[in-house]
């Protein structure tokens, strides 16, 4: 009995094939990452610039509110916060509670809350769970006048 050899062909293609299938799922996964990881840093940032602000703030004996806003756009500024341009009045609430505002003596309780609304780019738009905006607050008691 003779042995009879039989060639193989080579699978030419299939790798090729494979590949085309799985980069897009990849591709899709890193871009995911990506977009998640700057969401993180965005929000991380602008958690640290509002309470710098309210920080601020309840240092200050003006309980109107005109200055902070001010304040805020220049913490956000010199911050490397993701998508920022001045905020305006609708991105920053500040509200103030207790009675007296400002407070005169450690007795007496006054607080300041603040809230921003910050827009971030979405860079990857297909990415159906992804928030366009980002919110926080913080809220600080008010220190009393000095003597």
């Amino acid at each position: 009995m003779t042995a009879v050899r039989t060639r193989r062909s080579a699978p030419r293609g299939q790798s090729l094939v494979e590949f085309a299938l799985v980069f897009p799922v990849f591709v899709l996964l890193f871009a995911a990452i990506v977009q998640f990881g700057m969401i993180f840093w965005a929000q991380n940032t602008l958690t640290q610039v509002v309470r710098d602000t309210g920080r601020w703030a309840a240092t200050q004996q003006d309980c109107s509110g005109a200055t902070i806003l001010t304040k805020a756009n220049e913490i956000a500024g010199n911050s490397a916060l993701l998508g920022y341009s001045n905020w305006t009045a609708a991105d920053v609430s500040v509200s103030w509670s207790g009675d007296p505002c400002p407070p005169t003596d450690n007795t007496e309780a006054s607080f300041v809350e603040i809230s921003v609304a910050h827009a971030i780019p979405v860079f990857f738009p297909w990415l159906p769970v992804v928030p366009d905006t980002l919110h926080a607050s913080a809220e600080y008691r008010l220190e009393p006048k000095p003597r």
